[in-house]
């Protein structure tokens, strides 16, 4: 058995795809155990009380968003120029943090003492806007910068798991809310204890005499990054509150039931690129001709498997959003076929996303970014009136061609010029031939189903050869 775990946490073999398989596992670990906690915890609460607690964990999620401002991203790429810098660049990231959660922490404590309707409300928001103080300590990208990524997948579940066992144990009676606060409180504690053992067993020893200046350093250049995802949050949710604004009430339900699956699935575009981050990182600086030959084989994997996932979604919308959320739900359809071609569009652009943080160009990213936001908006307004939910899809989807296009130009100019159309053409004009089929012509679900899968099947075949190249590639990649 010892042996068994050392090779599983031993930097040899296919190492990428081994990192995937504990990066998805831990995340999907994660997801069912949040949605066991948070079911049981809306059994036991009034309908109010539940009402505040995800308003308090939307207060401290956004928070730990802009405390993050990318810092910890400038981290890994500064560790794959100057690994024996570990220590020292991993203290000035969480000074950089903390210096902004210097200014998050008053104004999050005023949006909540301005949201609580009550002191019980109030308390329980305080104590989650507390939990933020652990945020600069948040090592994740300390382990991604060491490639470890099995280390790094245990935290989410460690926190989830501690925050379960919590709610199960101790929330009792529905004038109890405030207990969750105190939960989360310890659970933080617990899963920050985890990334500074991690830090201290397996990455970095702590120093101090930190340099002020240094840590602006991460945040000026990490800026840019914290604001891309906060623009990006902003094109998640936008367009529910555009279509909810123009007083389609119903149309919004369509559209968040769709948006909630493709959100969910977009996780595996963030794990991904997570796990690919730092190999990226390396190449950029020290073999462009590899990185450039990563990227086309890790497009064309992602290509056929993203592809795959959002032809199901497309060509079975109204069955998938009915069985998910019930039956009158089926009228989410025409807004998840269209919303669901954001997974793979969003995961190809990641090549070219991470590449230009790796080389320095995140400025770029965040123009990508603007100009992606202000598609969205032209194109939702525009739209909205024409098809509801769809037309609001519609326009998160253009603003992720927008944002990729842009990207791809400068990363393209800034590292390495690649041709991302070329690795994935096939499968996505397969996926167009396919839904135009069975737009026109009246199958039943089985034989629509079953032409769409021995035809995307076929095609696969036959470019398997390929195919396996490229996975051998990628999943050596870390060698």
């Amino acid at each position: 058995m010892i042996n068994k775990l050392r090779r599983t946490f031993s930097q040899s073999g296919p190492k990428l795809f081994l990192d995937l398989i504990s990066l998805f596992s831990g995340q999907g670990f994660s997801m069912v155990v949040s949605f066991l906690a948070f079911a049981y915890v809306a059994r036991q609460l009034s309908a109010e009380d539940y009402g505040m607690v995800e308003l308090a964990i939307s207060i401290a999620a956004f928070g730990a968003l802009v405390i993050e401002c990318g810092a910890g991203t400038i981290g890994v790429r500064e560790l794959a120029k100057r690994r024996q810098d570990a220590a020292r660049i991993a203290s000035q990231v969480v000074v950089a943090r903390a210096m902004v959660m210097l200014v998050v922490l008053p104004l999050a404590a005023l949006a909540a003492y301005i949201a609580a309707p009550n002191a019980q409300a109030l308390w329980l928001l305080w104590l989650f806007v507390i939990s933020l103080l652990a945020a600069p300590f948040k090592q994740d990208w300390l382990l991604q910068g060491h490639d470890m990524m099995h280390q790094a997948a245990l935290a989410q579940p460690v926190r989830m798991l501690a925050f379960t066992i919590g709610v199960f144990v101790f929330l009792r009676g529905a004038d109890n809310a405030i207990v969750v606060g105190w939960i989360e409180l310890a659970a933080v504690a617990l899963v920050t204890t985890y990334y500074l053992f991690a830090q201290y067993r397996w990455t970095a020893p702590f120093v101090t005499g930190w340099r002020l200046r240094q840590a602006i350093y991460f945040l000026k250049e990490g800026i840019s990054v914290g604001l891309s995802n906060i623009l990006w949050a902003f094109m998640l949710y936008a367009p529910i509150y555009l279509i909810a604004s123009m007083g389609e009430a119903t149309q919004a339900a369509w559209l968040g039931a769709a948006n909630r699956i493709v959100i969910s699935l977009l996780t595996l575009s963030f794990i991904y690129h997570f796990n690919l981050y730092p190999v990226m990182t390396r190449l950029v600086h020290d073999d462009k001709l590899r990185w450039e030959r990563l990227v086309t084989s890790s497009i064309r994997l992602v290509s056929w498997g993203a592809v795959a996932i959002a032809l199901v979604l497309s060509l079975f919308a109204a069955d998938i959003a009915a069985l998910v959320f019930g039956a009158k739900f089926a009228a989410a359809g025409p807004a998840l076929t269209v919303l669901a071609w954001a997974l793979p569009l969003r995961m190809i652009s990641g090549h070219s996303r991470w590449s230009l943080i790796a080389a320095g160009g995140q400025k770029y990213l965040l123009q990508a970014e603007v100009a992606g936001v202000a598609t969205l908006l032209a194109v939702a307004i525009t739209f909205i009136p024409l098809w509801g939910a769809a037309g609001a899809a519609a326009g998160f989807v253009a603003a992720i061609i927008i944002s990729f296009s842009i990207t791809q130009v400068h990363c393209a100019r800034l590292v390495a010029p690649n041709r991302p159309l070329r690795a994935m053409w096939q499968p996505f004009a397969l996926a167009a031939a396919l839904m135009t089929v069975g737009h026109f012509v009246e199958m039943s679900f089985w034989a629509q189903a079953g032409s769409a899968a021995l035809a995307y099947g076929g095609l696969l075949v036959w470019n398997f050869k390929g195919l396996y190249a490229d996975l051998v590639r990628v999943a050596y990649a870390k060698e």
